[in-house]
């Protein structure tokens, strides 16, 4: 059987006839004046029927509208899967998730499942809606195992969450499963295509941790005794930072926000306290001083350790002068 396209002037039709010269299966598209134009589809029109409709949706916006809206309606899975493709190739990601996901439960377990959704995760990635994309991430990394997209979805799975990730004085939610899902690619491919972009990813991430964590240190400290004894807080969050995150950039941040807090503590505490407590703040200043020899806040910490020295001098406690290394 040979079909052919017939154009009928009496009823203004486009037909699809066979060589018996019956008409085939419709379905109608756009209105065309008082007629309708019609598709008759068959299997072996499939390719012929990909151009029609792809010469249609380049008319006008409202009959490409039209005929986008009938192509929904239909019940050809196969076409929608093949338009689908065309309209992800040309970037039209938006149209191409609809059709996508409206056939997606007729592919499932089909050959065609896995590059059907692994198109469709595409599409939302490159649309930049990086939550739907990590929903069906997840979809792939669980269903295809040994998929083929495997490695490269594990780390757009990440990648998705690397993106989500906020400023750091917001919620860090996504920067914990980024940081969970950039090791677990490391994991699964020591040697795969992603990994230096993976590690330069993971440092970025718990440099964002790191910043976080010197910022709700910095919010205790100018609480001070608002509510409560705010510097004991600030020391407490600047010395955890400083345990989880000791290669971090912001370390002599952390250690300043602990001289200036147990600083504060101490010439602020009752009689009972004080004298523990400027011992123990000068100590601070000493550890600052020697670990940070050439820090900006040098003179700030010594002049606090002069003061700190002047209070205990009044309890004949000995101590050593710390010294700014030169």
């Amino acid at each position: 059987m040979v079909p052919f396209l017939f154009y009928s002037t009496t009823y203004s039709d486009f037909s699809i006839f066979d060589d018996t010269n019956c008409p085939l299966k419709f379905i109608s598209l756009l209105p065309v004046e008082n007629s309708r134009l019609k598709y008759y589809l068959c299997k072996p029109m499939k390719k012929l029927l990909i151009y029609i409709f792809a010469a249609l949706v380049s008319m006008p916006a409202s009959y490409a509208a039209n005929a986008y809206a009938k192509l929904l309606k239909s019940g050809d899975t196969a076409l929608k899967y093949d338009v689908a493709m065309d309209y992800f190739e040309q970037g039209k990601y938006g149209k191409a998730i609809t059709l996508l996901e409206d056939i997606m439960p007729a592919y499932r377990g089909s050959e065609q499942s896995e590059t059907l959704l692994y198109t469709l995760i595409q599409c939302y990635y490159n649309k930049k809606d990086y939550i739907s994309a990590a929903h069906y991430l997840d979809t792939y990394t669980i269903s295809y195992l040994q998929g083929r997209y495997l490695e490269n979805c594990t780390f757009l799975l990440a990648n998705c969450y690397y993106k989500l990730s906020p400023d750091p004085k917001l919620d860090q939610s996504y920067t914990m499963s980024a940081i969970e899902k950039l090791q677990l690619y490391l994991a699964m491919y020591p040697r795969g295509e992603h990994v230096e972009e993976a590690k330069q990813m993971m440092a970025e991430m718990y440099d964002k941790l790191a910043k976080r964590e010197l910022n709700n240190a910095q919010l205790y400290y100018d609480l001070g005794n608002y509510r409560g004894n705010n510097y004991r807080a600030a020391v407490i969050t600047a010395h955890n930072a400083m345990n989880d995150f000791p290669d971090s950039q912001y370390i002599e941040d952390y250690a300043y926000i602990i001289v200036n807090s147990k600083y504060k503590e101490a010439i602020n505490s009752v009689q009972k306290k004080l004298y523990t407590r400027c011992e123990d703040a000068w100590d601070e200043c000493y550890y600052f001083m020697r670990e940070f020899p050439e820090s900006k806040h040098n003179k700030d910490v010594q002049k606090k350790a002069k003061h700190l020295k002047k209070i205990l001098d009044k309890q004949n406690i000995e101590i050593s002068e710390p010294v700014i290394a030169n």
